[in-house]
C-alpha cells in the first residue's frame, strides 16, 4: 500500500511538472548545456562572422603591425566577458609591403564586461590547420 502511495506521488508529480511546462521545455530547465554547445567552459563551435564579430577584431588588432590577419569564422567562451577565438588567414608583410607565405593563425580576443575595460589580444598563436 505504501508503494502504491509512492509511486502515484512520482506519477502525479511528473504529471504536474509536464502539465505545467511542456515536456520538452522541462527538459531544458534541466539541461544546463541545452543553449551552449560544446562542454561548459569551453568554446562553442566555430561559426561565421557577425558584423560585430568584425567590428571587435578590427578594434583589437588594430595597433598589430608586420602581419595581415583576415578572419575566417569564430568559436566563442562565456568567462568574466567573452573570449572570442578567430581562425584567420595571415600573411608577414615586411616594411617594403612585400607580403609573404599565408599561413594560418588563431587570435583570441577578450571582451570583457560592460564598463570594465576595453577588449584585448590574450595570445595569438601560428596554426598548422
Amino acid at each position: 500500500m505504501v508503494y502504491m502511495n509512492k509511486i502515484s506521488i512520482i506519477l502525479l508529480l511528473a504529471a504536474t511538472l509536464c502539465s505545467f511546462s511542456s515536456c520538452e521545455k522541462l527538459s531544458e530547465v534541466f539541461s544546463p548545456q541545452s543553449t551552449q554547445e560544446g562542454v561548459v567552459g569551453g568554446y562553442s563551435k566555430p561559426r561565421n562572422l557577425t558584423d560585430e564579430d568584425i567590428a571587435l577584431f578590427e578594434q583589437a588588432t588594430a595597433q598589430l603591425q608586420g602581419v595581415e590577419y583576415k578572419p575566417m569564422n569564430v568559436a566563442t567562451q562565456i568567462v568574466a566577458g567573452v573570449n572570442y577565438r578567430y581562425l584567420c588567414k595571415a600573411r608577414r608583410i615586411d616594411e617594403s609591403g612585400k607580403k609573404g607565405k599565408r599561413f594560418y593563425a588563431a587570435i583570441v580576443v577578450y571582451k570583457p564586461l560592460a564598463g570594465q575595460g576595453e577588449p584585448r589580444i590574450l595570445s595569438i598563436e601560428k596554426q598548422s590547420r
